[in-house]
């Protein structure tokens, strides 16, 4: 089992605290403004957009406009793909390490 490279991309994405809190965040609500989401946590106006960004990046959440502003959402389908990603991830090093050898490097 090859695991996809779209794995890599998304736990980058998600490995930055702030970014964890987006993502709970939006995943509490259907759509979100970003000045909503900066309001319920401890970040500012332009960290928030910053960290939205880095997230579309890798499709982890989507925006739609509406009027003057966006709404943002968690993308589930993409979200669903990174478990399922990351869980394949773990078989194939448990896998690995079912079969551990002597490193031949040594």
């Amino acid at each position: 089992m090859d695991l996809p490279l779209d794995l890599a991309p998304m736990l980058h994405a998600i490995a930055h605290p702030a970014r964890i809190q987006i993502i709970m965040h939006l995943a509490k609500y259907d759509e979100c403004q970003a000045g909503g989401i900066s309001e319920n946590l401890p970040l500012a106006k332009s960290t928030v957009s910053e960290h939205l960004n880095k997230l579309k990046e890798v499709g982890l959440i989507y925006s739609t406009a509406e009027q003057n502003y966006l709404l943002y959402s968690l993308n589930q389908e993409k979200y669903e793909r990174l478990v399922d990603l990351f869980s394949d991830f773990k078989l194939l090093v448990e896998g690995s390490m079912a079969n551990q050898s002597e490193c031949a490097c040594k």
